[in-house]
């Protein structure tokens, strides 16, 4: 790697305007609840303060940066820092980086703002960009990522949007990368497709445990009950839960999807509820003593991340605050029978 970048020979400067998104109820976070609590309150507006304005609501002058095509050598070490691609063969790695873009972005000026569309990924070479997102007209910093990291990629995998926006704190050089490019590469890949996988799932359940829903359960609980997942592959019309069944269960969806089914009523055809990917599906049947009423089963392959009833039952014992989930859930998931819920759980998208 050069110790300084060449310089742009060609340059091109390119504006972006980035059509505001109404975002989820449950929003997606990359730090823990409890964190998120702290930040709010230390940037709550006071009933006498002026509440103050933002670029990121309402940006006066639109994000303007130079765009040419990457240096080979310069964004071949730049995804060779990024844990995902670092074990990759060199010509996996020419392929994923054809097309690839380099992007300078001065300091203070949008990498992408949230809601954009979400068609590639940025991996940063020189500099600092900085992840926020809105909170009630104000920005709540994220985190920082620094050289060697990448930003974006998830994103592809979940809503299609950016769930923050990027900003440069300093003048930033970042290596933008086709979302179309990766996906083929996965499609060629098995050993690359598993492990993009396997991060996406970590990360959907991080997501999920520092949601509103777990308020009560402190950073240790949550790590442990993260480490109780287990990663379950559904084959077609294979069923997860019959009406009847008294038990507990958590499931994420990661890929593919299920169907909740309620029981038909004489001279009707049953009703079906789907759950998609970054949503999940949880009963509280055995903690309620109430048996569920629902068939819960994949329409064709899918995959999941389990919290089983065994498991979710010893965490009970060792965190009671977890029994209080069936009073709390209506609060946070769309109830489906008395022991069924689903809701989104909050795609990190970063």
């Amino acid at each position: 790697m050069p110790d300084h970048l060449p310089p742009l020979a060609s340059r091109e400067v390119r504006s972006r305007v980035a059509v505001p998104v109404q975002p989820p109820v449950l929003k997606p976070s990359l730090i823990p609840f409890d964190v998120m609590q702290e930040m709010e309150r230390e940037t709550r507006v006071l009933p006498d303060q002026e509440p103050s304005t933002s670029p990121l609501a309402m940006p006066d002058d639109l994000p303007i940066f130079t765009e040419v095509e990457a240096d080979p050598e310069i964004a071949l070490f730049a995804l060779s820092q990024v844990r995902m691609f670092k074990d990759l063969p060199t010509r996996s790695m020419e392929q994923l980086i054809l097309g690839a873009k380099q992007l300078e972005i001065p300091d203070g000026e949008f990498l992408f703002l949230e809601g954009d569309a979400a068609t590639s990924f940025y991996v940063v070479v020189e500099g600092t960009v900085e992840l926020l997102r809105q909170k009630d007209g104000r920005e709540v910093a994220l985190r920082h990522a620094n050289r060697g990291e990448s930003l974006g990629l998830f994103g592809l995998f979940s809503a299609q949007l950016r769930a923050a926006s990027g900003r440069a704190i300093g003048d930033c050089v970042v290596i933008e990368v086709s979302g179309s490019r990766l996906q083929q590469l996965l499609d060629e890949d098995d050993g690359l497709h598993t492990r993009v996988l396997q991060m996406h799932r970590e990360r959907l359940l991080e997501s999920f445990m520092s949601s509103k829903l777990f308020n009560d359960i402190d950073s240790i609980a949550r790590a442990r009950l993260i480490g109780r997942f287990a990663n379950r592959n559904v084959e077609t019309n294979e069923q997860l839960m019959m009406p009847g069944e008294v038990t507990n269960l958590v499931a994420v969806v990661t890929h593919g999807s299920l169907v909740l089914e309620e029981r038909a009523r004489p001279g009707e055809m049953p009703r079906k509820y789907e759950v998609t990917p970054g949503q999940f599906v949880m009963v509280t049947a055995a903690m309620s003593g109430t048996p569920s009423k629902l068939r819960i089963y994949a329409p064709e392959f899918a995959t999941l991340s389990v919290l089983k009833h065994k498991d979710l039952n010893e965490l009970l014992t060792d965190y009671p605050a977890l029994r209080t989930l069936p009073q709390r859930l209506p609060n946070f998931a769309r109830q489906l029978d008395k022991t069924v819920f689903c809701g989104t759980v909050g795609v990190p998208g970063l």
